[in-house]
């Protein structure tokens, strides 16, 4: 009688068994991973990781009574996040222990599965696992860290990259994990750069990986870099806007009301109302937060952060070689020296 052939999900198993795991330390977890992530930190810890990215099968998934909150694409339950790109694959993060993917076909690579992975996937599982997650940049000096908040395009990775030509340390990019008592988990130690940011910042644009096919978006990774591989209190958080005349027509409003915030002393910095809204609207994907259950979680998670960690608006200038000048100026860790700075412009243009 010839012997039965293995299971799907027998194969599966067999093929998990054999792939070579890959160990990283990032949004406080140590984590193993079937996949290579050259953009989170690797580890050496004995420890056994808190977290498992492994392949799956979407079709073996148990239902799910979704969220009200899901979309066609992402479907949303309490410690339950499952994304489907068509053309790409299906993830799936469960208990902020577990993240599984699987291709949409053989012609997807791992820089594409990986895209999502590292992002929505991880971000996923860091909010499941307690963590107060904003969409930002987090660099490091001196042992303190600040955070950068900002819609897409406000010049938040241009920003990190002159800072880090300066001496400091990138912590994370994109999505940035900070803990109850204040400090900022190491996490993606990558910066993603517009074409066009990477012309004007001279970098070889075409040595670059696009950070997925057709897309003139590219890559610069951990190697390129200076990041700090260890977990750094939080001391301030910009929220970056450009100048007027960069701002575009529907900002110009804005534009003017963030100039006069920042305008003010240290001492002056946004009331923690106001505060607490800005860090609710960084949520990284605040449907995640609704869908998964863990609205009042973000609440009151931003709130103790309003409370403790001054928030100043920061108005860049336009142009990068402006904004590299400029820096070389002040202190941001100093937000009066900026302050002063610009009492003394406007002193200076009042006696003429």
């Amino acid at each position: 009688m010839p012997a039965q052939a293995p299971s799907r999900e027998t194969r599966r198993n067999l093929i998990i068994s054999l792939t070579k795991l890959h160990r990283y330390s990032a949004f406080g977890a140590e984590i193993s991973s079937d996949l290579v992530f050259p953009e989170l930190q690797t580890s050496d810890s004995a420890s056994d990781a808190l977290v498992q990215i492994q392949q799956g099968d979407h079709e073996q998934w148990p239902s799910l009574e979704p969220s009200p909150h899901s979309t066609p694409a992402m479907q949303l339950a309490p410690q339950d996040w499952r994304l489907e790109l068509e053309g790409i694959g299906w993830f799936r993060a469960t208990g902020g222990e577990r993240l599984e993917w699987q291709r949409w076909d053989d012609s997807v690579s791992d820089r594409d599965i990986r895209t999502f992975a590292v992002t929505s996937g991880l971000g996923a599982l860091a909010i499941q696992r307690g963590a107060l997650v904003l969409h930002g940049t987090a660099l490091e000096r001196d042992g303190e860290a600040i955070l950068l908040l900002g819609h897409p395009a406000a010049g938040k990775s241009t920003l990190a990259w002159c800072l880090i030509q300066e001496g400091w340390r990138l912590l994370s990019s994109e999505l940035v994990a900070i803990g109850s008592d204040g400090v900022v988990q190491p996490g993606m130690h990558q910066l993603k750069l517009w074409h066009d940011a990477a012309m004007a910042l001279e970098l070889n644009w075409a040595q670059l990986p696009p950070v997925r096919k057709g897309l003139k978006r590219y890559a610069l990774v951990a190697e390129e870099l200076t990041c700090m591989p260890q977990p750094t209190p939080l001391r301030l958080i910009y929220a970056l806007n450009r100048t007027k005349e960069d701002s575009g027509k529907e900002d110009d409003t804005e534009a003017e009301d963030e100039k006069e915030k920042v305008s003010l002393k240290a001492s002056r910095n946004f009331s923690q109302t106001t505060a607490l809204m800005r860090l609710r609207n960084q949520a990284f994907h605040a449907r995640m937060y609704r869908g998964m259950d863990a609205e009042a979680q973000l609440f009151m998670q931003a709130a103790a952060l309003a409370r403790t960690v001054p928030l100043h608006a920061l108005i860049i200038p336009d142009g990068i070689k402006a904004m590299a000048e400029s820096l070389k100026k002040v202190d941001l860790m100093q937000p009066e020296s900026m302050q002063q700075r610009r009492e003394a412009t406007e002193e200076d243009a009042s006696n003429d």
